[in-house]
């Protein structure tokens, strides 16, 4: 599972993976039943102490998000309902600003900055 990590953003870590998540989720990147990583995969993947994935899970699970199944992991609740478009500009208005933080950082435009998202989004499938 790729996610990205950015340390230097001053968004704890915990965070920007349960906001990533929540957004795969949401989009419908990661269907209802589909299994995450274990803790341990995870944790080792993104190079972070297992106590911090497993935060993760618990918010996620909190937020209707994803069950543990005893036994077998955890998996994308099957009971995962649409979002309004209020909810999903919600959902990621986080990672809007956080793009928008890094793009001033790198001296990055507004107009810059447009053209890169514009391209992306050309370029990405849903």
């Amino acid at each position: 599972m790729l996610l990205y990590l950015n340390h230097q953003s001053g968004v704890p870590v915990y965070r920007q993976i349960h906001q990533q998540l929540r957004e795969r989720i949401a989009s419908g990147q990661l269907a209802a039943n589909s299994q995450l990583p274990s803790v341990r995969e995870l944790s080792a993947d993104l190079k972070i102490n297992p106590l911090t994935v497993a935060k993760v899970y618990q918010m996620l699970e909190r937020d209707g998000l994803v069950e543990f199944r005893r036994g077998l992991g955890t998996f994308v609740s099957g009971k995962t309902r649409i979002h309004s478009a209020t909810e999903r500009k919600e959902l990621i208005r986080p990672a809007i600003e956080q793009l928008v933080r890094e793009a001033r950082y790198l001296g990055l435009t507004e107009e810059k900055l447009r053209q890169l998202i514009h391209n992306a989004y050309e370029n990405n499938e849903p």
